[in-house]
C-alpha cells in the first residue's frame, strides 16, 4: 500500500479551535498525522484514539527529537504562537501555520515572518481566505477588472469585539480584495466589551477593544472602517466600490453588482454555483501546496503580520488624538494584549472567560 504524501503533526490538537484541524487532516487522504502534541493528556489521548494518531507528545521540542514533520499546524494560545512557530522553521519543517491573532508585539510577528523566509518554510496563519463564502474567487473577479478601478473600500460592520484579535480578519478581507497595503491609519476605539479587558497592568493602547476609523491604501483609495453598532442586523467583513459596481462579503453568497446609478444591477458570477469545500480542508491544503510549490502559503504569516500592524496603528491613532499614523510603523515595540482565552487558552484563562461551559470533547 502506498504510504500518505504528507506527513503532517498537529499542536494543540485537543483545543477547541484544534480538534477542527485535526479532524481535517484525519480525513483528508494525502495526509498522515503522525503525532498530536498537547499537555492537556487526558484530552490528547482521548481524540489521539478517536483519530488513531499513534505518538502523542506534551512539546514540540519532544516531537523533533523524534521526527520532523513535514507540514505542523499550530493550534496554540497567541503567547505561544512565536516560539513554536520559530521552533518549527529552525527543525527544518516545511510549511507551519499558527492562528489568529499572530502575536502580541510586532516585533514578534516580524521575526516569525523572518526566520520562516530565511529557513525555506512556507508560513500560513488564520483561515481568513476562507472564513467567508468564495472569498478567494471573489478577489479575482475584482482583479479581472469585473467593477473596474477600484474607488473605495469598506468594513461596513466595524470592528465590533476586538480590532486585533477578530478584526485581523476583516483586515486581511481588505487586503486580499483590494490588492493594497495601507499606508496610513485614522482610527478611534470603544471601551473594551466585558470580559475582554486583560488584567489591570496593560495600558488601555495596548488592549483588545473594539475600534473603527479609516485606512489609506496604496492604491489611492479609502477604507472607511465603519463605527460598530450595538445591535447589528447580518454581518459584512469586507465591501469594495469600483468605477463600475461593487461587492459586499455576504453569506451564504457574496452580492455582486455591475454598472452606476440607474443603469446597475446584480450579477451573478458562474463560480458561485460551485459547491465550497469545509473551510479546515482549504486551509489545510494551502500547506500542502506549499510543500509541493516551495512558495509561502495562501493567507500567510505576512497577511496577518500586516493586520496586527494595522491594528496597533488604528489602536496608537485612537490613544494619539486620532492623529494619521503612518505604516510601516517605525516602533517594532508596539503592541496590543488579546483576550485572556487568546493570550492563555481555556485551561488557564478559563473556558467560561468566553462563553464556553468548558474545555472540547471527543464527541
Amino acid at each position: 500500500m502506498p504510504t500518505k504524501k504528507y506527513r503532517v503533526a498537529v499542536v494543540g490538537g485537543a483545543g477547541t479551535w484544534g480538534r477542527f484541524y485535526l479532524r481535517a487532516y484525519a480525513n483528508h487522504p494525502d495526509c498522515e498525522i503522525i503525532a498530536l502534541v498537547d499537555r492537556a493528556r487526558d484530552r490528547r489521548d482521548a481524540f489521539a484514539d478517536r483519530y488513531g494518531v499513534e505518538t502523542v507528545f506534551d512539546t514540540v521540542d519532544e516531537l523533533f527529537a523524534v521526527e520532523v514533520p513535514d507540514i505542523v499546524s499550530i493550534i496554540l494560545p497567541v503567547g505561544h504562537n512565536p516560539e513554536t512557530v520559530i521552533t518549527c522553521a529552525e527543525a527544518g519543517v516545511k510549511a507551519v501555520s499558527c492562528e489568529k491573532p499572530i502575536a502580541v508585539e510586532l516585533s514578534q510577528a516580524d521575526e516569525m515572518v523572518r526566520i520562516c523566509r530565511e529557513r525555506g518554510t512556507a508560513f500560513g496563519c488564520g483561515t481568513g481566505y476562507w472564513d467567508a463564502p468564495y472569498l478567494l474567487e471573489t478577489a479575482d473577479w475584482i482583479r479581472a477588472g469585473n467593477i473596474g478601478q477600484l474607488t473605495g473600500a469598506a468594513i461596513p460592520g466595524g470592528l465590533p469585539t476586538e480590532v486585533s484579535g477578530g478584526g485581523c480578519v476583516q483586515l486581511t478581507m481588505t487586503r486580499l480584495l483590494t490588492g493594497m497595503e495601507v499606508e496610513w491609519a485614522e482610527g478611534w476605539a470603544l471601551p473594551p466589551q466585558a470580559g475582554w479587558m486583560p488584567p489591570v497592568e496593560f495600558e488601555a493602547v495596548e488592549t483588545d477593544s473594539p475600534a473603527y476609523g479609516r485606512l489609506g491604501l496604496s492604491g489611492g483609495i479609502v477604507c472607511e472602517i465603519v463605527k460598530p453598532q450595538t445591535e447589528q442586523k447580518g454581518f459584512c467583513p469586507a465591501s469594495v466600490t469600483g468605477e463600475n459596481g461593487r461587492v459586499w462579503i455576504t453569506s451564504p453568497k457574496p452580492i455582486f453588482v455591475q454598472g452606476q446609478g440607474a443603469a446597475s444591477a446584480p450579477v451573478h458570477p458562474e463560480f458561485l454555483d460551485s459547491p465550497r469545500k469545509d473551510g479546515f480542508t482549504s486551509a489545510i491544503e494551502r500547506l500542502m501546496r506549499a510543500v509541493d510549490t516551495g512558495e509561502d502559503a495562501l493567507c500567510s504569516g505576512h497577511d496577518y503580520r500586516q493586520a496586527l500592524e494595522i491594528a496597533i496603528a488604528l489602536k496608537q491613532s485612537a490613544h494619539h488624538g486620532h492623529q494619521r499614523i503612518s505604516l510601516p510603523l517605525e516602533d517594532r515595540s508596539l503592541k496590543i494584549y488579546p483576550h485572556p482565552y487568546r493570550l492563555k487558552g481555556g485551561d488557564v484563562a478559563g473556558w467560561e472567560s468566553i462563553g464556553y461551559t468548558g474545555p472540547p470533547s471527543v464527541a
